[in-house]
């Protein structure tokens, strides 16, 4: 949801806010729906002008992603009407995409918060294990095992341990009522 009560009191500078707290998603929906890389970054820079220009309508604590996906589906119309040789997708196929894209995009969403609330869970050697593994800079298992004074092999059953359990943990997070 688009929360602006914590942040700027200008509607630009919120709106604003909100599209760089999500510009990474915002960026894989519009490069997923356009194939043509400079085009697909052209479609981005237009959209965050758009929202821009558009803050006063946003209503706080409604869905800011739902809102700045539409606005890039008719931004991608328009980078394609304003194109010489490019051939769009059928405007019916794009809002199918689009559509699909934004569910599939808000299921990642749903499944990286519960994984972070299971993270959270983990006992705490389990965790250390995990982190040194999937840190920015991972550490392979024999890395890990100097580290931590363990065997190799010690590491790796923690860690397939861990998977395991996170994967359970993530399955029941995310079952419908689950959460």
């Amino acid at each position: 949801m688009g929360d602006l009560s914590a942040g700027p009191r200008d509607p630009v500078e919120a709106v604003q806010a909100l599209f760089l707290k999500h510009s990474a998603v915002l960026q894989g929906f519009i490069t997923g729906l356009v194939p043509d890389l400079a085009l697909a970054d052209d479609v981005y820079q237009e959209v965050f002008l758009a929202i821009s220009r558009l803050a006063p309508k946003f209503r706080p604590g409604t869905d800011f992603l739902a809102w700045a996906r539409s606005i890039s589906v008719m931004k991608i119309h328009e980078g394609y009407r304003g194109r010489k040789g490019a051939r769009p997708l059928d405007a019916r196929v794009l809002e199918l995409l689009a559509a699909s894209s934004a569910e599939t995009l808000d299921s990642w969403a749903q499944r990286r918060e519960t994984l972070a609330r299971c993270l959270q869970k983990l006992p705490p050697r389990a965790r250390e294990v995990v982190d040194l593994r999937y840190a920015q800079s991972p550490l392979s298992s024999a890395q890990i095992s100097r580290k931590l004074s363990w065997t190799p092999h010690a590491v790796d059953v923690a860690l397939s341990r861990a998977r395991r359990w996170l994967q359970d943990c993530t399955r029941r997070g995310i079952a419908p009522g689950a959460v």
